[in-house]
């Protein structure tokens, strides 16, 4: 969430997590293509979401808090596709989490020396939605992370400060970056208003969906898919902003709805064969190959390509609508991102077959839409699938 740019999360945070799934048995291929997704999620993850999410708020004059608002529930669904995922994957290749010597971890273990992180991570989010300012509820996050390391490395005082200088220092050179990528997309931006590049893809878009919602939706991901190769999250979405969401909000699309459709296909651009950034640099520390990582990623990664449609008809997922509305939206959600993932990895309380498969990435389609009829559909497959994989799996376990 802070460094603004997948590769750059997949660079530090690959190194020492895709070893460790490839030592856990995961293939290589499949190690990196989950550090790349998880890399791409931390741009749309609030309460920070990079900072392309503050320059969001200023474009369309919204208060930052609306735009973290609206981006929680799509990015809680993103993580739990991924984690659904994971666990698929494990279950399917029947791994375990063990330690070196063999026993099982207790969960708690696991989890207690994250609360540094945790805690802070809380406060954030807990202060920018009592309505302090970022810079304030960041400040005091930062505060509170420090003492909280302090307090599990002061054995180590001499490393816990050039640890603390050497932070100092890479955000110093983060802001460089950021600053840079603004600069060129301001360019980016300013020739395709003055050559009028930029209203004539407007009207593209506008002329060849003849006014559907759906078609100038696929046209405008496919444009932002293409325009975001390449670049940062931030400079991506300078140049979406400018270029494909003003479509959008001409065909009536509420402004929120239409800028945060582009920013998510901005950022999931670094995982899209056949220039998928944060791939190329998680198969390289892996040492798997290029276009296999690539492609595991975007599969990984499928319902965030998804999700964003479900913006415009299912308007709950973004937080707008009843208490009611956005539970419902919720609950459904994370079942509809289950059934995705299960046909992803092919395993749901037993290996499935093609059929299977295609029966489970339907199921979850219907519930993602949103709507009574769907919903209703969608669940009457799911217990058949689920009967039938119950049975099935049972029989096996006999023979």
């Amino acid at each position: 969430m802070i460094s603004g740019s997948a590769a750059g999360n997949v660079a530090v945070t690959g190194t020492m997590t895709i070893p460790m799934m490839q030592r856990e048995g995961y293939k290589p291929n499949q190690a990196a293509a989950i550090e790349a997704v998880v890399s791409t999620g931390g741009q749309i993850m609030p309460p920070i979401m990079g900072a392309a999410a503050f320059i969001m708020a200023e474009i369309i004059g919204l208060p930052y808090r609306d735009v973290m608002q609206a981006a929680l529930i799509p990015a809680l669904l993103f993580f739990t596709s991924i984690l659904f995922i994971v666990h698929l994957r494990a279950l399917k290749s029947g791994m375990a989490i063990t330690t070196d010597t063999g026993e099982t971890e207790s969960l708690l273990a696991i989890l207690l020396p994250g609360l540094r992180f945790v805690i802070p991570f809380a406060l954030l989010v807990g202060m920018m939605i009592a309505g302090y300012s970022p810079f304030r509820a960041s400040f005091v996050a930062l505060i509170v992370l420090l003492i909280g390391c302090f307090l599990f490395e002061w054995r180590d005082l001499k490393g816990y400060f050039m640890r603390v200088l050497k932070s100092l220092e890479e955000g110093a050179l983060a802001v460089l970056s950021i600053a840079a990528a603004c600069a060129a997309a301001g360019i980016v931006a300013g020739v395709l208003s003055m050559t009028g590049l930029g209203s004539q893809i407007s009207r593209v878009i506008i002329g060849i969906s003849a006014g559907q919602p759906l078609i100038a939706l696929g046209l405008t991901a496919l444009m932002a898919i293409i325009l975001g190769m390449g670049l940062p999250t931030t400079a991506a979405y300078l140049i979406l902003a400018t270029v494909v969401a003003p479509p959008l909000v001409e065909m009536g699309i509420p402004i929120l709805t239409a800028h945060m459709f582009v920013f998510f296909f901005g950022c999931i651009s670094t995982i899209t064969p056949p220039v998928a950034l944060a791939s190329y640099v998680a198969a390289g520390i892996a040492g798997s190959d290029i276009n296999k990582t690539s492609w595991t990623a975007f599969a990984y990664g499928i319902t965030s390509y998804i999700l964003p449609f479900m913006f415009f008809f299912g308007p709950a997922l973004l937080m707008d609508g009843s208490i009611i509305d956005i539970i419902v939206a919720v609950a459904v959600g994370l079942i509809s991102v289950f059934c995705i993932a299960s046909a992803v990895v092919g395993y749901f309380l037993k290996p499935l077959n093609a059929f299977e498969r295609l029966a489970m990435a339907i199921i979850g389609l219907l519930l993602l839409y949103q709507s009574l009829i769907t919903n209703l559909l969608g669940f009457g497959l799911l217990a058949i699938i689920f009967v039938l994989t119950q049975r099935q799996a049972l029989s096996n376990n006999k023979v």
